[in-house]
């Protein structure tokens, strides 16, 4: 069978264990039987049988036995036996795997496989290793902290001198120096701050209002004016002159906000609305 008939069957046998996951028992069974005639060496197709006639090996039945004989007669590795003894779980007894590898005709020489065999160390032969090798390890260690000792402080001493950071020279210099008054620091008058300037008022909206009905898709400086009242209220907005959805929702939210009809158009009443909100 080639890679590509190899493949087919192998959906093939997929799709009808899927079938019976679902508990589709007639139509799993239509295609076991067609691939029990194309296919009967596979021994998932057989194993499909026996599980269709036990109802997923959850019912009795006389002749799923038979068939899982068959299913185990087919099993090729001992891969497929040990899934198919998986699948089959508690339910029957499967016969032992007929395939077992082959006894090759020439053995090993003896002689060979004792020159391989490790080389056995008594027991306490072995924990004496251990403790020379723990007392090798105490024994470089105290090396290497007299090492550290011996030319780790005076190097650290030496550079502390150099550096007027060593405590000891510190102190035999300060004795020898003259102790000198030190001026007490002299008091000035706090530096007057600068007075604070007060937070300007904002200014007023740079557009001129409009003086005709404005509707969605308006543009011009007068839909600027009612975006910049907008954006004053709150209201999230890109001033750009164009009167476009997300003025116009803005607009019929501050109409319900003031118990005017929301309709999103700029009229008489929302502009002197905008006008006397500007005010507060």
């Amino acid at each position: 069978m080639d890679t590509e008939n190899k493949a087919g069957m192998e959906q093939a046998i997929r799709g009808a264990e899927g079938l019976l996951e679902m508990g589709l028992y007639t139509e799993a069974e239509a295609v076991f039987r067609r691939l029990a005639q194309e296919a009967p060496e596979q021994y998932r197709v057989w194993l499909g049988l026996a599980r269709l006639r036990s109802r997923n090996f959850t019912q009795p039945d006389p002749n799923a036995q038979g068939l899982l004989e068959r299913a185990a007669a087919c099993a090729a590795t001992v891969d497929d036996y040990t899934d198919l003894q998986q699948a089959v779980g508690s339910y029957m007894t499967l016969p032992p795997f007929s395939h077992r590898e082959q006894v090759p005709s020439r053995m090993p020489d003896v002689e060979q496989l004792e020159k391989l065999r490790p080389i056995s160390v008594p027991v306490s032969s072995q924990e004496a290793v251990l403790e020379a090798r723990e007392a090798a390890r105490l024994k470089y260690l105290k090396f290497l902290l007299v090492v550290v000792l011996v030319i780790g402080l005076p190097t650290l001493f030496i550079v502390s001198c150099s550096n007027g950071s060593n405590p000891i020279t510190n102190a035999l210099l300060s004795n020898n120096e003259d102790t000198t008054e030190v001026p007490p620091p002299t008091t000035q008058a706090p530096a007057t701050e600068a007075p604070t300037e007060a937070p300007t008022e904002p200014a007023g909206c740079p557009y001129a209002p409009p003086e005709e009905m404005l509707k969605p898709g308006a543009e011009g400086e007068s839909v600027k004016w009612v975006q910049w009242q907008l954006v004053r209220l709150g209201a999230e907005l890109e001033v750009n002159g164009k009167f476009d959805k997300p003025t116009e929702e803005a607009v019929k939210a501050f109409q319900s906000d003031r118990g005017m009809k929301p309709d999103g158009i700029v009229g008489e009443e929302t502009r002197k609305a905008l006008e006397d909100a500007e005010k507060e």
